[in-house]
Protein backbone atom coordinates (compact mmCIF):
# COMPACT_ATOMS: atom_id res chain seq x y z
CA UNK A 1 0.00 0.00 0.00
CA UNK A 2 2.98 2.60 0.80
CA UNK A 3 4.49 1.27 -2.07
CA UNK A 4 1.48 2.29 -4.23
CA UNK A 5 1.30 5.91 -2.87
CA UNK A 6 4.76 6.57 -3.39
CA UNK A 7 5.04 5.54 -6.64
CA UNK A 8 1.88 7.72 -7.48
CA UNK A 9 3.02 10.49 -5.35
CA UNK A 10 6.91 10.00 -7.55
CA UNK A 11 4.68 9.78 -10.77
CA UNK A 12 2.49 12.82 -10.05
CA UNK A 13 6.09 15.06 -9.19
CA UNK A 14 7.41 14.01 -12.36
CA UNK A 15 4.29 14.63 -14.40
CA UNK A 16 4.20 18.23 -12.41
CA UNK A 17 8.08 18.79 -12.79
CA UNK A 18 7.86 17.85 -16.84
CA UNK A 19 5.05 20.03 -17.60
CA UNK A 20 6.18 23.06 -15.43
CA UNK A 21 9.75 22.48 -17.47
CA UNK A 22 7.56 22.31 -20.93
CA UNK A 23 5.91 25.96 -19.99
CA UNK A 24 9.13 27.42 -19.37
CA UNK A 25 10.60 26.05 -22.07
CA UNK A 26 8.16 27.41 -24.36
CA UNK A 27 8.28 30.78 -22.88
CA UNK A 28 9.58 32.12 -26.54
CA UNK A 29 6.71 29.70 -27.89
CA UNK A 30 5.58 30.98 -31.14
CA UNK A 31 2.18 30.37 -30.89
CA UNK A 32 1.90 34.02 -29.23
CA UNK A 33 1.01 37.09 -31.53
CA UNK A 34 3.80 39.57 -32.74
CA UNK A 35 2.75 43.09 -32.70
CA UNK A 36 2.68 42.86 -36.65
CA UNK A 37 -0.15 40.46 -36.81
CA UNK A 38 -3.45 42.45 -37.40
CA UNK A 39 -5.37 39.41 -36.09
CA UNK A 40 -4.82 38.56 -32.88
CA UNK A 41 -6.93 36.05 -32.05
CA UNK A 42 -9.81 34.59 -34.62
CA UNK A 43 -13.56 36.07 -34.24
CA UNK A 44 -16.61 33.67 -32.88
CA UNK A 45 -19.28 32.25 -34.84
CA UNK A 46 -21.53 35.91 -34.16
CA UNK A 47 -18.76 37.03 -36.94
CA UNK A 48 -21.89 35.94 -39.55
CA UNK A 49 -24.90 37.11 -37.80
CA UNK A 50 -28.29 34.86 -36.90
CA UNK A 51 -29.57 37.30 -40.51
CA UNK A 52 -27.14 36.59 -42.68
CA UNK A 53 -26.78 32.64 -41.62
CA UNK A 54 -30.83 32.84 -42.40
CA UNK A 55 -30.53 34.69 -45.33
CA UNK A 56 -27.90 31.92 -46.83
CA UNK A 57 -29.39 28.91 -45.05
CA UNK A 58 -33.05 29.26 -43.83
CA UNK A 59 -34.35 27.29 -40.74
CA UNK A 60 -30.56 26.70 -39.78
CA UNK A 61 -29.16 26.54 -36.38
CA UNK A 62 -25.77 26.56 -34.97
CA UNK A 63 -24.54 23.17 -34.63
CA UNK A 64 -21.34 23.86 -33.27
CA UNK A 65 -18.69 26.06 -32.79
CA UNK A 66 -15.32 25.16 -31.36
CA UNK A 67 -12.44 27.41 -30.61
CA UNK A 68 -8.73 26.63 -29.52
CA UNK A 69 -5.25 26.86 -30.11
CA UNK A 70 -3.72 26.12 -33.51
CA UNK A 71 -0.29 24.95 -34.35
CA UNK A 72 1.01 28.89 -34.84
CA UNK A 73 -1.90 30.49 -34.17
CA UNK A 74 -5.43 29.89 -33.36
CA UNK A 75 -8.31 28.44 -34.76
CA UNK A 76 -12.17 29.00 -34.99
CA UNK A 77 -14.65 26.49 -36.84
CA UNK A 78 -18.25 27.12 -36.48
CA UNK A 79 -21.07 25.23 -37.96
CA UNK A 80 -24.78 25.80 -39.41
CA UNK A 81 -27.04 22.95 -40.74
CA UNK A 82 -30.81 23.19 -41.32
CA UNK A 83 -30.74 19.10 -41.24
CA UNK A 84 -34.05 18.46 -38.86
CA UNK A 85 -35.83 21.20 -39.36
CA UNK A 86 -38.60 21.72 -41.80
CA UNK A 87 -36.81 22.25 -45.16
CA UNK A 88 -36.89 19.19 -47.73
CA UNK A 89 -33.56 19.44 -48.51
CA UNK A 90 -30.86 19.85 -45.33
CA UNK A 91 -27.87 21.99 -46.15
CA UNK A 92 -24.95 23.08 -44.20
CA UNK A 93 -22.35 25.98 -44.12
CA UNK A 94 -18.57 25.50 -42.29
CA UNK A 95 -16.33 28.39 -41.44
CA UNK A 96 -13.21 27.96 -40.78
CA UNK A 97 -11.27 31.10 -39.42
CA UNK A 98 -7.21 30.62 -38.63
CA UNK A 99 -5.10 33.45 -37.10
CA UNK A 100 -1.43 32.89 -37.98
CA UNK A 101 0.93 34.36 -35.94
CA UNK A 102 4.81 35.49 -36.52
CA UNK A 103 7.18 32.79 -35.88
CA UNK A 104 10.21 34.40 -34.37
CA UNK A 105 11.87 31.25 -33.23
CA UNK A 106 14.07 30.50 -35.98
CA UNK A 107 17.06 32.20 -37.95
CA UNK A 108 14.49 34.33 -40.35
CA UNK A 109 11.72 35.22 -38.73
CA UNK A 110 8.16 33.87 -40.89
CA UNK A 111 5.23 37.04 -40.53
CA UNK A 112 2.34 35.72 -39.84
CA UNK A 113 1.03 37.35 -43.11
CA UNK A 114 3.89 35.22 -45.21
CA UNK A 115 2.81 31.40 -43.20
CA UNK A 116 -1.27 32.94 -43.99
CA UNK A 117 -0.09 33.30 -47.44
CA UNK A 118 1.60 30.00 -47.90
CA UNK A 119 -1.41 28.02 -45.88
CA UNK A 120 -3.68 29.72 -48.36
CA UNK A 121 -1.70 28.77 -51.30
CA UNK A 122 -1.41 24.97 -49.97
CA UNK A 123 -4.94 25.15 -49.65
CA UNK A 124 -6.18 25.76 -52.94
CA UNK A 125 -6.74 23.37 -55.51
CA UNK A 126 -5.07 24.65 -59.11
CA UNK A 127 -9.02 24.15 -60.12
CA UNK A 128 -10.08 26.84 -58.06
CA UNK A 129 -11.99 30.28 -59.72
CA UNK A 130 -10.34 33.35 -58.17
CA UNK A 131 -13.73 35.39 -57.08
CA UNK A 132 -13.03 39.27 -55.55
CA UNK A 133 -14.80 39.44 -52.45
CA UNK A 134 -13.81 43.30 -51.87
CA UNK A 135 -11.82 45.83 -53.90
CA UNK A 136 -8.37 44.18 -51.54
CA UNK A 137 -10.00 40.58 -51.10
CA UNK A 138 -9.35 37.51 -53.52
CA UNK A 139 -11.12 34.15 -52.97
CA UNK A 140 -10.72 30.89 -54.88
CA UNK A 141 -13.88 28.67 -55.09
CA UNK A 142 -13.79 25.06 -56.57
CA UNK A 143 -16.12 22.44 -56.60
CA UNK A 144 -16.21 20.16 -53.19
CA UNK A 145 -15.95 16.21 -53.52
CA UNK A 146 -19.66 15.32 -53.00
CA UNK A 147 -22.57 16.97 -55.38
CA UNK A 148 -23.84 20.14 -54.46
CA UNK A 149 -21.10 21.19 -52.52
CA UNK A 150 -18.59 24.06 -52.40
CA UNK A 151 -15.06 25.15 -50.94
CA UNK A 152 -13.98 28.73 -51.09
CA UNK A 153 -10.73 30.18 -49.20
CA UNK A 154 -9.42 33.42 -48.79
CA UNK A 155 -6.85 35.52 -46.86
CA UNK A 156 -6.96 38.62 -45.14
CA UNK A 157 -3.80 39.64 -43.30
CA UNK A 158 -2.61 36.38 -41.29
CA UNK A 159 -5.82 35.16 -41.19
CA UNK A 160 -6.85 32.33 -43.37
CA UNK A 161 -10.76 31.50 -43.96
CA UNK A 162 -12.62 28.74 -45.26
CA UNK A 163 -15.80 28.36 -46.13
CA UNK A 164 -17.60 24.76 -46.91
CA UNK A 165 -21.71 24.68 -48.51
CA UNK A 166 -22.77 21.74 -48.99
CA UNK A 167 -26.87 20.84 -49.80
CA UNK A 168 -28.34 17.56 -50.37
CA UNK A 169 -26.87 15.79 -53.41
CA UNK A 170 -30.62 15.51 -55.27
CA UNK A 171 -31.73 19.11 -54.12
CA UNK A 172 -28.68 21.50 -55.04
CA UNK A 173 -26.13 21.82 -57.97
CA UNK A 174 -23.24 23.28 -57.97
CA UNK A 175 -23.40 26.48 -58.94
CA UNK A 176 -25.98 27.50 -56.92
CA UNK A 177 -23.45 26.03 -53.80
CA UNK A 178 -20.56 28.04 -55.30
CA UNK A 179 -23.38 31.46 -54.59
CA UNK A 180 -23.67 30.83 -51.42
CA UNK A 181 -19.94 29.89 -50.25
CA UNK A 182 -19.47 33.40 -52.04
CA UNK A 183 -22.35 35.16 -50.24
CA UNK A 184 -20.85 33.76 -47.23
CA UNK A 185 -17.50 34.85 -48.11
CA UNK A 186 -18.80 38.33 -49.20
CA UNK A 187 -20.66 38.39 -45.54
CA UNK A 188 -17.22 37.37 -44.04
CA UNK A 189 -14.72 39.49 -45.64
CA UNK A 190 -17.01 42.78 -44.98
CA UNK A 191 -16.68 41.59 -41.20
CA UNK A 192 -13.43 41.07 -41.13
Amino acid sequence: MVRTAVAVGGAAVLSAAAIGGGLWLAADDPDVPDSGDVHVSTPGCGVLTDEQVAELLPDAVLESAESGPLDGGENTACTWTSAGSASEDPETLRVDLSAVFTDTSGETPVTGDEAAQAGYEAMVPARGEDVPLTEDVLASVWRGQAPGTAELAFRTDNLVVRVSYAGAADGLGFDEARDRAVDAAEHLGEAL
